[in-house]
């Protein structure tokens, strides 16, 4: 939605970069929803054997943190996957695929799938850090841009914050 709503026609040849980009931040915004909903079903495994549903959870149980973690890193390829297609500089790759990939493992390591509770509080909260690096380094790499931080990597110049 980004894209048109700047007047750029992802469909043309000159701005293939940004279909790239856009292709690569959407997958990457199907991922996180996959590993948000998975540790949301986790809290339906009893339920879902008494019915029979063959949930992912349940697929998945043995191996829960291991297949969320192999889905947090694909997650986090295809955000930097996004940024090399857009162009971005290191304050979103600091900021925003660190920070994703940060608050992202910290969330893996200490969620208890066990747990009802604790499910239901890093799916409800867990987003707001993960989506929060990830929104602080885009944010970050606009301003860099704007406030023109990045400048002496085209002129070879350095240039102070405040310049």
């Amino acid at each position: 939605m980004g894209f048109p709503t700047l007047g750029v026609d992802l469909l043309t040849p000159e701005n293939s970069h940004a279909l790239m980009a856009a292709g690569f931040l959407y997958t990457s915004c199907v991922v996180w929803t996959m590993i948000y909903d998975l540790i949301y079903a986790c809290m339906d495994i009893r339920d879902d054997v008494k019915a029979g549903i063959k949930s992912i959870a349940l697929a998945h149980q043995h191996n829960t943190k291991l297949f969320l973690s192999a889905l947090a890193t694909v997650q986090v390829g295809l955000l930097a996957a996004a940024g090399a297609a857009a162009g971005a500089g290191p304050v979103f790759y600091l900021g925003g695929v660190g920070g994703g990939f940060v608050s992202l493992a910290t969330m893996i390591w200490k969620v208890n799938l066990k747990n009802v509770k604790d499910c239901w509080w890093w799916f409800r909260y867990g987003c707001w850090f993960a989506g929060g690096g990830i929104s602080l380094g885009l944010l970050g790499d606009y301003l860099s841009r704007y406030f023109g931080w990045y400048e002496h990597e085209k002129h070879g110049r350095s240039k102070d914050i405040g310049d």
